[in-house]
């Protein structure tokens, strides 16, 4: 990587002349090379430049006097691949056998591709230690080094201050030695050579589309072979330009030509300042390899024959010596002719600033002959003053004009009119902001309005324009993008001029375009500072159209407080007027509002959102579902008394009231109750989760207007509003729900045990229609499995006691029940004076039979009663622990401790039959001991367990109030019990 970035920096040269000695060290002396950079010595390479190597005197010329600085000099620039080669050739006299003839040839190689003719002709007849070598060192070896790319630099940008300086044109530099009628000569010359040039590129150009749709064609028929073989005879059909003249000539040419030509275009040529002209006709190398070739007579009353006829007739040919240019081939292509008299003429004043603005403006538009005269021309047309209709339509239609100084100056000039430039920027605004967008695709354009932007800033800080121009130049340039920095700049300075704030508040379109560039630059800080300013020039918004392009703002926090009041001002008297009319408002205007709005919330402005939406409210067409909902985001909350405000007037309960009473169509009625189903599903739960009495009325006389329509399901509706709603609207509801509809209550009580929302135990109600749903709609299973959703919540007691009280339980439920559920509640103390779940265990312990002893889950639940701090009455625990010994004993089949004890129990507890039946179970499973022998007791009172299970120390009932529980059946003294004697 190090050896590659080397290699970029060094530009290697090679030396060929007669000697004796070399790189090919094999040869006997004569024409080889003598010596070369590292990079050149390889074959390849050699093989490459050895055809541009040539040099030959001219034909008949005098060998014996010519003197070798009278010799023709030849410097030629040669396309090579990916690189360019510069040589310098010239006579050396005699060889080292006495022969004249011999040349010495200096080459450069590497050149970047860029290397043009405007600096490879600053090295005309150049000579110091490094260039040009002209002759021989005997103390050279064969390898030469190579020239740091760094030190060619330096003395190229020598040799540029002295080529192309002030006061040089068109005299030419002074390293071109000419006389003073050979320079007027060459100035002659000059225009026909601009247009054969025109002439071949465009030739070449032609060629080069040719072969690549033959190509295109050729690789879809034969993979290629026709294509490949064909591209040389096209690259041979377009010849060089032939120049005869001096090498001076030519060099001067060379360097009035480069200034000329577009830099594109310039960058093709390629020359020879002198080739023999023998070589001409019949060399092919010279023929693909220069763009410009020049030959001379060795005497010049030779130079009418010194190139063959064919050349004159088949290629552009210019003589010197005889004055008469000689190019029947050359075709005038449109606006070629006018760019070179417009060139020639600049250049023959010395001036050429013209020329240098016109390429500049053309810069980017220019990549071969026809986009050149194309782009010429349309440059030509825009050079006399335009109209503002041609100005909005380059805008609009032909954007690379933007390159162009004159354009761009007679853009500001109309933009600073005070009479012509409103009209104008009404015109092209819409256009600048597309052309904002291409500059991010089309580079030419992005650097146009870039030389536009800083022309505009200059002329800002240069001129004294009046405060309407300075804003229309600014939306001008927010319209294009400007740069960040110089456009907050012009902004702040149009926000601090009182003459431009006077003149926005007249415009308030032109206000909000200033606007909105603010609010894009400004920071958090700035905006805050510029609050006042920006309240003076809300001022001129007076009517609702002006105000319409406030809304597509993205404003600052600190001036969105100052809008919302604007708007409410605007808005409240046309609303006022008309008696609740729609406002002039439309579709997207609502939206914006409500963008607006929304974005308002998190400014902290929050009684400006309450105002604006009390006043939009009042609107028929307004989105009132909307504008509530907003209402129920801000923070804090707002109260009962705000929200009745916003609600006493809005159009939609008056159209509610309508709806009612049925005053409205019927096509009518059936959209409305549509919409309102819809924004009810969207926006009930926001509404109800407030719990704001009047959000809770506005959704009860919904339900109610929609429960005897067909627009909406009314069984999603009143799961969805008794989801989110007080109990007192739930009550409500249920109230006004039809009593056949059972089952979808049923639903709403199902939905309520899985959330844990223990409504329908703590509200008479609720009760009453759990009970009714227990009673006619659950099955068994049905019922089980709702109670075991409610008991997995961990009721609190007394939602337990209502939930066993009403649930009209037998007792294989309740045995399925506390077998399932009654660790969770037995094992906790809160559950002492729970005396329905007392009931459940009584129930349960005074219905075992033997059979269920065996049971694990009987077992495993006698073992909970039987814990002493378990939330039962002592008799009760007593009881479980007497059947825990019996299953025990059962389980073992042997008689465990206090068994006879635990009989005892049972027997004054349990009436004759069951007990009869255990005491059977017993004596069949085991093999009784004596202490089991039925004893006279005195007392054989039978227990009753019933008398603590009175609810005598219940808590305290709920505000709301448990429904009056019946104290029969279950809780009577059991009727048939006796006194043992």
């Amino acid at each position: 990587m190090n050896q590659q970035a080397a290699s970029l920096q060094q530009i290697e040269q090679l030396w060929y002349t007669w000697s004796d000695r070399g790189l090919e060290s094999a040869l006997a002396a004569g024409y080889r090379v003598r010596a070369c950079s590292p990079g050149l010595s390889s074959g390849g390479r050699l093989e490459q430049l050895r055809p541009y190597l040539r040099y030959q005197l001219p034909a008949d010329t005098n060998l014996t006097s010519l003197k070798i600085e009278e010799a023709p000099r030849a410097l030629a620039l040669i396309q090579s691949g990916n690189e360019r080669l510069l040589l310098h050739k010239v006579y050396a006299g005699r060889d080292g056998a006495g022969r004249p003839g011999n040349y010495f040839v200096h080459l450069l190689a590497g050149l970047e591709p860029t290397f043009s003719a405007d600096r490879a002709i600053c090295l005309w007849r150049y000579h110091d230690d490094l260039l040009w070598q002209t002759s021989d060192d005997p103390r050279q070896e064969i390898t030469l080094p190579a020239i740091p790319r760094s030190e060619l630099e330096e003395r190229l940008r020598a040799r540029w201050r002295l080529a192309y300086g002030p006061g040089v044109a068109p005299r030419g530099p002074d390293f071109i030695l000419l006389s003073e009628s050979e320079r007027s000569v060459a100035l002659e010359f000059l225009p026909w050579l601009l247009l054969a040039f025109f002439d071949q590129q465009e030739r070449c150009d032609s060629a080069q589309a040719q072969r690549e749709a033959a190509k295109a064609a050729s690789q879809l028929r034969r993979g290629g072979r026709e294509a490949l073989a064909g591209e040389g005879q096209a690259e041979a059909g377009v010849p060089p330009i032939y120049l005869i003249a001096t090498p001076d000539q030519a060099a001067w040419l060379v360097w009035a030509l480069i200034q000329l030509l577009p830099p594109a275009l310039g960058q093709r040529l390629t020359f020879s300042t002198y080739e023999q002209s023998s070589d001409l006709s019949d060399s092919r190398v010279i023929r693909q390899a220069f763009a410009l070739v020049t030959t001379c007579p060795g005497r010049p009353e030779q130079a009418a024959t010194c190139l063959s006829e064919r050349l004159y007739r088949e290629a552009w040919t210019f003589n010197l010596f005889t004055g008469l240019p000689a190019s029947p081939a050359l075709r005038e292509l449109p606006g070629a002719r006018d760019f070179v008299e417009l060139a020639c003429a600049a250049f023959r004043g010395g001036d050429l600033r013209p020329v240098e603005q016109l390429h500049r403006d053309l810069e980017g538009g220019v990549t071969n002959v026809h986009s050149f005269l194309q782009e010429y021309r349309r440059w030509r047309s825009n050079q006399s003053l335009l109209t503002s209709d041609r100005i909005v339509e380059i805008a609009r239609y032909h954007p690379q004009d933007w390159s162009q100084l004159m354009v761009r100056r007679q853009v500001l000039q109309y933009l600073c009119d005070d009479h012509q430039g409103e009209a104008l920027l009404d015109q092209m605004l819409a256009d600048l902001r597309a052309l904002a967008e291409r500059r991010r695709q089309e580079a030419r354009l992005d650097q146009a309005l870039v030389r536009f932007e800083n022309e505009a800033h200059d002329l800002w800080r240069s001129t004294r324009l009046s405060a309407a121009a300075r804003v229309r130049l600014l939306l001008a340039l927010e319209a294009l993008r400007m740069e960040r920095g110089l456009l907050g700049e012009v902004v702040r300075s149009v926000l601090d001029d009182p003459l431009a704030r006077s003149a926005l508040r007249e415009r308030p379109g032109r206000c909000s375009g200033v606007l909105a560039c603010a609010a894009r630059l400004l920071s958090r800080s700035e905006a805050e500072r510029y609050r006042e300013v920006v309240g003076e020039l809300l001022t001129g918004y007076r009517n609702w159209d002006a105000c319409r392009s406030l809304l597509w703002l993205d404003l600052p926090g600190a001036w969105r407080g100052q809008c919302l009041r604007l708007f409410r001002r605007v808005l409240t008297d046309p609303v006022a007027a008309s008696g609740g009319k729609p406002l002039p408002l439309g579709e997207g205007d609502w939206s914006q509002l409500l963008r607006l709005l929304s974005q308002a919330l998190s400014a902290g402005e929050r009684d400006e959102v309450l105002n604006l939406a009390a006043v939009l409210l009042r609107d028929q067409v307004a989105p009132a579902f909307h504008l509530l909902t907003l209402c129920c985001q801000l923070s804090p909350l707002p109260t009962e008394s705000e929200m009745q405000e916003l609600l006493r007037d809005s159009a939609l309960l008056k159209e509610l009231s309508e709806l009612e009473l049925g005053r409205a169509a019927r096509d009518y009625r059936q959209e409305r109750l549509r919409y309102y189903a819809e924004q009810l599903l969207l926006q009930a739960a926001l509404y109800l989760q407030t719990r704001l009495p009047s959000l809770e009325a506005l959704c009860l006389r919904l339900f109610l207007l929609l429960s005897f329509s067909s627009e909406v399901s009314r069984e999603e509706l009143l799961s969805l509003l008794f989801s989110y709603a007080s109990n007192a609207l739930r009550e409500r509801l249920l109230l006004i729900w039809p009593a056949t509809e059972v089952r979808a209550v049923t639903d709403l009580i199902r939905s309520c045990a899985s959330k844990g929302d223990p409504f329908f135990l703590r509200t008479r109600l609720g009760l009453f229609f759990y009970h009714q749903a227990v009673c006619k709609v659950l099955t068994r299973e049905e019922k089980l499995q709702l109670l075991a959703t409610w008991l997995e919540r961990q009721l609190d007691p007394l939602d337990l006691q209502a939930l066993l009280a009403y649930s009209e339980l037998t007792p294989p439920e309740s045995a399925v029940l506390l077998e399932r559920y009654g660790h969770l509640y037995l094992l906790h103390p809160d559950y002492t004076q729970c005396w329905q779940l007392a009931n459940l265990a009584s129930l349960y312990l005074l219905n075992l039979e033997p059979a269920d002893l065996r049971k694990p889950e009987t077992k495993r639940l006698l073992e909970t009663l039987a814990i002493p701090k378990v939330a039962l009455p002592p008799l009760l625990i007593s009881l479980a622990r007497s059947w825990l010994y019996v299953a025990t004993a059962l389980e073992q089949r042997r008689t465990v401790p206090n068994l006879d004890k635990a009989l005892r129990h049972l027997k004054r507890t349990l009436d004759p039959a069951p007990y009869a039946a255990l005491y059977k179970e017993l004596l069949s499973a085991l093999k009784l001991s004596k202490s089991l022998k039925e004893k006279k007791v005195k007392d054989e009172t039978v227990l009753s367990i019933l008398g603590p299970l009175k609810p005598e120390g219940l808590p305290k009932r709920r505000s709301f109030g448990l429904p009056l529980l019946k104290r029969t059946g279950l809780f009577a003294r059991r009727r048939g019990l006796r006194r043992r004697s």
